[in-house]
């Protein structure tokens, strides 16, 4: 008996260690602009970006979280990728080659909720991917964006 309290106590203190303390910013790896250097195509403009040439994104939209009843939602987040093709690639009617995934790194939560992509296009830019998520809590978030085998995955802190 005196085993298992010791096994529980161990496991117990480990995951607490692994844990963020939630509103502990300084705790909350949030990814900066300046941990990467990547330059799209020129038409795309000065940044920040963040990625690789296969699946990239622009820094500032992980800043524009806002708070409804359900959660911490984005509006939209924009992905690029020299491999898009936005006149085969049509959603929802279609397979789905972008998918977000989350978890909160800072505690418990429910899982992110990702609205699908959408294919857009700025005629004097170019063709990008368009996706929408929601964050059922405030707190610590690493977000990983897939696509035709590409991962990105970025931190975030939502919320107070």
């Amino acid at each position: 008996m005196l085993a298992l309290r010791l096994i529980v106590a161990a496991v117990f203190l480990i995951s607490a260690g692994n844990q963020l303390k939630a509103g502990d910013s300084s705790t909350c790896p949030v990814t900066k602009a300046s941990e990467q250097t990547f330059v799209p195509p020129a038409h795309w403009g000065p940044g920040p970006w963040f990625g690789t040439e296969k699946l990239w994104t622009r820094v500032q939209m992980w800043e524009y979280w806002r708070k409804d009843e359900p959660g911490y939602y984005v509006p939209k987040l924009a992905w690029f990728s020299s491999t898009f093709d936005w006149t085969q690639e049509h959603w929802p009617k279609g397979p789905t080659p972008l998918t977000i995934t989350g978890r909160r790194l800072d505690g418990p939560s429910k899982p992110l909720i990702f609205y699908g992509p959408f294919n857009a296009y700025v005629p004097s830019e170019g063709p990008f991917i368009t996706a929408s998520v929601r964050l059922p809590t405030a707190g610590c978030w690493e977000i990983t964006g897939h696509y035709k085998g590409e991962n990105l995955t970025f931190v975030v802190k939502i919320g107070p």
